[in-house]
């Protein structure tokens, strides 16, 4: 509000306004100091020249020498209607004589409380100098001690040791000042008043016109350009009203051209599916589109090319594109954060040709490079997974040819190898089957409604015998009713049963597995809790990628391909449903499937 009232005092009717009230404050001062200071002297030479003239009609000239008696007798005493007549002595007006040696007060009319200073007062008092130097102590200087101002004057006596000193108060005269200021005061504020009033008219038939093409202009910068302004004279603003209007037709058509090209050019930047980030031939960024800013992960675009460059070690430097013709082109790969994103350099021109600045598109390869980097471990992991039956196969083979087939027990043992190893590659190919149906939607599934408690229940039986071998205790409860869903019974089975096998295996022998089967509101669900070793918190996010396992000696001593839960979510997720996995090493897993609940 205050800046407000501030830049409205700052506007130019308003400073013409204020040079009238300037002009008028400085006529009034320079009145009312030239009125004081004439003033002071008309009543300091009336002063002085009525001292003079008592001198003369007292008769004593410089070389006569009254005694101090005929002094005193002549101006006091009885006789003080004498000093009155000759010097006009009055309350405001006093004389004291002095000793000029001793600077003795011999008589003085100064009325207390001036009187216990009077005599150092004199002593400092440049006229009463004067006059000891043998001189007239008429210096017309006002003199202010305390709250007392006058003026003073000092002469000698004829030819005596003694000089009068007169005083003269400016009480006498400071009415007649005070009611002269009072008079330029009033004028001055009426001054002030006309100076506002017309002022005012007068700055209007300057300011209105230039005030009309402000608020025209700031239309146009806010984006109304099709404003014409009535020229109503053919002075100056007239002629600028003109400049006025014709500008803004020009720069209508100019920036409408300019607002097409560059909605184009935005539309095209905020959609496209690289990130796009310019720099000025200094290093500044001018533009970053949205998908640069999530590449980057920032919310506000706060450096320069060289820190850019350095942030993500890029190896690239302003002054390198800006002098090197070699890096008219460039790409860099880096990581940011999780990211992995190759960054193309490339250099604009202005109209001679000459480097302007650089332009940095970012390509989010992360997805890509995930696929690259799945595919090499998912071919590394099937090789070699693969590769331990073949090589078992092939070395326990080779010994039976090698004479060992004559020995019919351990001949046996090896043809039992070779035949748990070549279950094993049928496994681990069947399962590899099997997924590459559900990622190319090539499964088919049989649905149908179904009782997920009969279901869940029937691979608890399944199980129960595994389960007993290692004195395990495995419980089964049901919480609710119309546990119903709409499923492929078999595929359901499949994810049910390789839950409870893996349950059964990491679980030491004495532990306990807890089945519970329920509903929540629009969902079934069945939780597998167990005692078991349970999984560590870095593997949690992983145990659902192929081939992955949390200890794969132990996991391949017991038959696993690592493909179990990858399966069994492929499947779940194929329903529509949900896994989740919960896990403390040491204290057990609890793994939970929950599916849509079948309608009625």
């Amino acid at each position: 509000m205050i800046l407000k009232r501030l830049q409205f005092l700052t506007s130019l009717q308003w400073r013409l306004v204020t040079i009238f009230i300037l002009l008028a404050l400085v006529l009034a001062v320079s009145a009312s100091v030239s009125l004081n200071y004439f003033v002071e002297l008309f009543f300091y030479d009336t002063f002085k020249a009525g001292i003079e003239n008592g001198f003369e009609y007292w008769g004593i000239d410089d070389e006569d020498q009254p005694t101090k008696e005929e002094i005193v007798s002549f101006l006091t005493a009885n006789n003080k209607a004498n000093a009155m007549s000759l010097f006009f002595i009055n309350n405001f007006r006093t004389f004291t004589i002095i000793d000029k040696n001793t600077n003795e007060i011999i008589y003085t009319d100064v009325k207390s409380p001036y009187r216990e200073t009077l005599r150092e007062d004199i002593i400092q008092s440049r006229n009463y100098l004067a006059a000891l130097a043998g001189g007239k102590g008429d210096k017309g200087k006002l003199i202010r001690i305390g709250d007392k101002s006058f003026f003073d004057y000092a002469r000698r006596i004829g030819n005596t040791d003694y000089i009068l000193y007169f005083r003269y108060d400016r009480e006498e005269w400071a009415g007649a000042i005070e009611a002269f200021n009072d008079i330029i005061k009033l004028s001055f504020l009426i001054a002030v008043i006309l100076s506002l009033i017309f002022g005012y008219a007068l700055s209007k038939t300057i300011t209105v016109p230039i005030v009309n093409l402000m608020h025209k202009a700031r239309e146009m910068a806010a984006g109304h350009f099709g404003q014409v302004m009535e020229v109503k004279s053919d002075d100056e603003i007239g002629k600028l009203t003109k400049a006025f209007n014709f500008m803004s037709r020009e720069l209508r058509k100019t920036l409408n051209q300019i607002s097409r090209e560059k909605s184009k050019i935005e539309t095209i930047l905020n959609y496209m599916t690289d990130g796009v980030i310019a720099f000025n031939i200094n290093g500044e960024v001018i533009h970053i589109n949205p998908v640069a800013k999530a590449i980057l992960g920032i919310e506000k675009c706060d450096f320069d090319f060289n820190e850019f460059s350095k942030r993500y070690n890029l190896d690239v430097s302003i002054e390198e594109v800006k002098y090197l013709e070699i890096y008219n082109a460039k790409e860099v790969s880096t990581n940011i954060g999780e990211k992995y994103v190759k960054i193309y350099f490339a250099l604009f021109t202005d109209e001679e040709n000459n480097a302007d600045g650089v332009i940095a598109v970012l390509h989010d390869i992360t997805e890509q490079q995930k696929l690259e980097n799945m595919r090499k471990e998912f071919v590394a992991n099937v090789s070699h997974e693969l590769r331990t039956p073949l090589t078992s196969i092939k070395s326990y083979a080779e010994t039976l040819l090698d004479g060992a087939l004559e020995d019919r027990e351990l001949a046996g043992k090896f043809l039992s190898v070779i035949n748990s190893e070549a279950d094993r590659m049928t496994r681990l190919v069947k399962d590899l089957l099997q997924l590459s149906r559900l990622d190319n939607n090539q499964m088919k599934w049989d649905m149908q409604k179904i009782s997920f408690e009969d279901l869940v229940r029937n691979c608890v039986e399944k199980v129960k015998f595994e389960s007993e071998e290692k004195n395990q205790t495995l419980e089964c409860f049901t919480i609710g009713e119309e546990l119903e869903i709409v499923a492929d019974k078999d595929r359901m089975e499949q994810v049910v049963l390789n839950i409870l096998t893996n349950a059964i295996k990491y679980t030491p022998e004495g532990g306990k597995i807890t089945v519970y089967i329920g509903r929540m509101y629009s969902e079934v669900y069945v939780k597998v809790v167990d005692s078991g070793i349970g999984i560590p918190r870095e593997d949690l996010g992983r145990i659902f990628e192929r081939f992955y396992r949390t200890d794969k000696a132990r996991s391949r001593e017991m038959g696993g391909t690592g493909l179990g839960l990858a399966i069994a979510k492929e499947i779940v997720e194929a329903h529509k449903g949900s896994i989740s996995v919960a896990s403390e090493p040491g204290k057990g897993t609890e793994v939970t499937v929950k599916l849509p609940a079948a309608c009625n």
